[in-house]
């Protein structure tokens, strides 16, 4: 079994989840078990699930383990589920209720938006009307959580359910000497006839992990969240093939690899390199950096996160003139280190010259970052032609509407945006950094690689491009040819000299640590 372990998936997810969900539908299509292990909890996660069309035999999650209930069929409950004695005031609120006993508050009974009053929640008040305790529901239709608040309105302890109501995991919250809130004791309630008590969520993500490979022995271990669990995985007591995954610059200066300080979400896994079984980079170039700086102990392994689908490199090209005149797109979270404000500041330079020219951003923001992007968008009376949208998970019909797409990323790991882009015939202009750009787009043949930085140069390759159509569609063409070295066999193929790796190490090694 192969397992890719996160922390979890969000409905709007990042470059990680997208390669992680990519991996496992190129595993699934070669017949290898693969699943992707997520550990936070979240009542909502078999919906994001199945609005990601990730199967459930795909995943598993920490919480899903031991309330037993990943094959859960759902089921829809209502506040007639909760049978609610006959003598309380039930009134209606919009589509949620408050209850009361006499003249007394005693609950809010809270239903998910767009449902036919499906549970949501439930809300317990004392005699002076404190929240006392709050009832979670799984969206998949059975009570999840219990959590019981202090008399601050803080929480107190809580306590997770299975599918048959059993209490199968607990955590309690306990102020410090500086009176914060603190988790100080998480507790998983007869697994398998025996309580255990963990110190901290690492502890228990090691167990977890594990438990895993008890029992599927033999698996490997992908760790995609290096930060966050890397020491979890570095101190399971099972024996176990594990592999780091850089999906972004190890270093802090990319300019000197050798040298540079350590990007903190590696520090520690690199600092404890020798544990490691493989690494995995996802473009030749940092994989050259890596050993260079490292050695080929443990092996590095160049595996890209991008993958083409076979229906995306059979499906029809749209004709050029079906492409909006002017219209360039930018793929990517709002983030600082996205550098979105140089490519608004040369999309003014742009205008000048380009009248028709319109920039459309596609993705969720981090932070305040949105809001300074469009107060820069404000200042320079760019509305009329600079337009932002959310996150969506199907861009087919953004990229085959747009003639140009920009990356302008101080640092990237891969770029999954720029290799989804010229998989739909999209001419790219990118700043040249480490790492991806370079490995995706050929410069002068189907896109344009820019100096780090450089505004001046940004503007002037959209001008150049964008005025020269028959330049601009050979570009195109090009970039559908390009995108066939990322298709699904010869990215299957990068991963076999691992593959090959963890089966040695299976047949020469055994057993428990």
């Amino acid at each position: 079994m192969y397992y890719f372990v996160n922390t979890s998936i969000n409905p709007k997810k990042s470059g990680i989840e997208h390669a992680e969900m990519k991996r496992l539908v190129l595993f699934n299509q070669h017949q290898v078990p693969a699943k992707m292990v997520t550990r936070f909890f979240s009542l909502s996660l078999h919906k994001t699930l199945k609005d990601a069309g990730i199967a459930e035999q795909n995943q598993i999650n920490l919480f899903d383990f031991v309330q037993r209930s990943s094959d859960f069929k759902p089921v829809k409950l209502t506040i007639d589920d909760l049978h609610l004695a006959p003598d309380l005031r039930v009134e209606a609120e919009g589509r949620n209720y408050v209850v009361y006993q006499h003249d007394q508050l005693l609950m809010r009974v809270n239903t998910f938006a767009q449902t036919q009053k499906q549970l949501n929640n439930v809300q317990y008040y004392d005699q002076n009307g404190k929240l006392v305790k709050t009832d979670w529901y799984d969206t998949r239709g059975f009570k999840g959580l219990e959590q019981f608040y202090t008399f601050d309105g803080q929480v107190a302890s809580e306590q997770v359910f299975d599918p048959t109501g059993n209490v199968v995991y607990q955590t309690f919250h306990m102020p410090d000497r500086q009176s914060k809130t603190q988790n100080s004791l998480y507790r998983f309630v007869n697994y398998h006839g025996q309580d255990w008590s963990f110190t901290g969520e690492t502890a228990m993500t090691t167990f977890f992990l594990d438990e895993l490979n008890r029992q599927t022995p033999g698996s490997v271990f992908v760790i995609d969240r290096t930060y966050e669990l890397a020491y979890a995985a570095l101190h399971m007591r099972t024996k176990a093939f594990r592999v780091m995954h850089l999906h972004s610059n190890h270093v802090n200066d990319p300019a000197h690899p050798k040298t540079a300080t350590l990007n903190f979400n590696y520090a520690y896994a690199l600092n404890n390199l020798h544990q490691w079984n493989g690494v995995i980079a996802s473009t030749t170039q940092q994989t050259a950096d890596f050993v260079d700086r490292y050695g080929q102990t443990p092996a590095t392994y160049t595996i890209p996160v991008g993958i083409v689908p076979d229906a995306t490199l059979r499906a029809h090209h749209p004709a050029w003139k079906t492409r909006t005149p002017g219209k360039i797109i930018f793929v990517a979270r709002l983030a600082e280190e996205k550098q979105q404000d140089q490519v608004i500041r040369a999309f003014n330079k742009v205008r000048q010259t380009v009248k028709n020219a319109t920039l459309d951003f596609w993705g969720y923001a981090n932070g305040d970052t949105g809001k300074k992007l469009r107060k820069l968008v404000d200042e320079l009376q760019l509305n009329d032609s600079v337009t932002f949208n959310d996150y969506t998970t199907d861009l087919t019909s953004v990229y085959n509407h747009a003639q140009l797409a920009m990356l302008t990323s101080r640092a990237e790991g891969f770029a999954l945006a720029l290799l989804e882009g010229q998989a739909h015939g999209v001419p790219q202009i990118a700043y040249d950094v480490k790492y991806g750009p370079r490995d995706i787009i050929r410069n002068g043949q189907d896109g344009v690689l820019v100096p780090v930085n450089d505004e001046d140069a940004l503007a002037k390759a959209m001008i150049d491009l964008l005025t020269d159509s028959a330049k601009l569609q050979t570009y195109s063409q090009q970039a559908y040819e390009d995108a066939k070295r990322y298709g699904t066999t010869a990215v299957w193929q990068r991963w076999q000299p691992l593959m090959a790796a963890a089966n040695r190490f299976y047949q020469t090694e055994g057993g428990e640590a």
